[in-house]
């Protein structure tokens, strides 16, 4: 029984010797990478350097926690995650803290991520609204105002979001503006979602073409400003009572910043 211990240990340290001389061997050199989840303008980067740090590993000795490193100096990235295709192939993907708008200190625009956290060295992107905020010192967004613009914009649907141009909190509440769109009022933090829902809903009807503002503070009935030359429809008339949109070609709200 002693023997067949024995034999038995020593079959295990030289397997266990085989697989360490054979996990850093160029049997399984790193060849074919591929990345995914890298976005925005410093997505090109993350990617190669990436790529670089795999093919000095094997597919046996990939370690998520190296990768990371070889990218943690853009501070879009959260984590690394690792498949192995063996014997060459690794697939990456990036796990990341997206910038949701950016917001202006020292003159310098700066990514910010949905949780208000600034994302200082990131590379600002240009399909992201920016908040005009005074709390942007530290490492996030502190002041109530400023964190219920990042609640604003971090609810908006992305493809709504890269429309935005500047978010703001006016007589009207939280206010957005769209690049070649209306103005949204949006009054308070409470069920964005549902205001986002509305938002879309109208855009998305041709009722709503011309609109200079939306006001969605009550999800439930979207009043449309600036549709003066389309009230008098009654086709449109009924395409606006169908969903929900009240045209208000003459009273305007003040765009005001109440700063």
């Amino acid at each position: 029984m002693r023997r067949g211990l024995l034999a038995a240990a020593a079959f295990l340290i030289l397997l266990a010797g085989g697989y360490l001389a054979l996990r850093d061997s160029s049997t399984f050199a790193v060849r074919d990478v591929e990345v995914r989840g890298a976005t925005g303008p410093d997505a090109s980067k993350i990617e190669l350097a990436l790529r670089d740090a795999a093919r000095d590993m094997t597919t046996l000795n990939a370690d998520a926690g190296e990768l990371a490193k070889a990218v943690g100096r853009y501070p879009t990235v959260k984590g690394v995650e690792v498949d192995r295709d063996l014997p060459h192939g690794l697939a990456v993907r990036v796990l990341e803290k997206r910038a949701v708008a950016t917001v202006t200190r020292a003159g310098r625009k700066i990514p910010l991520a949905s949780d208000g956290r600034l994302l200082e060295g990131a590379t600002p992107p240009s399909d992201v609204p920016a908040l005009q905020v005074e709390g942007a010192t530290g490492t996030r967004v502190s002041d109530k105002r400023g964190r219920q613009l990042v609640e604003l914009v971090a609810a908006a649907p992305s493809a709504l979001r890269r429309r935005a141009e500047k978010a703001t909190v006016t007589d009207m509440g939280l206010t957005l503006e769209m690049k070649d769109g209306p103005r949204l009022y949006f009054g308070t933090p409470e069920a964005l979602n549902a205001k986002w829902i509305a938002v879309a809903r109208v855009l998305a009807d041709p009722a709503a073409a011309g609109a200079t503002y939306l006001d969605v503070r009550v999800p439930e009935r979207v009043a449309a400003g600036g549709l003066g030359e389309l009230a008098t429809e009654e086709p449109v008339a009924e395409t606006q009572a169908e969903s929900g949109v009240t045209t208000t070609p003459e009273t305007v709200p003040s765009t005001s910043t109440g700063a």
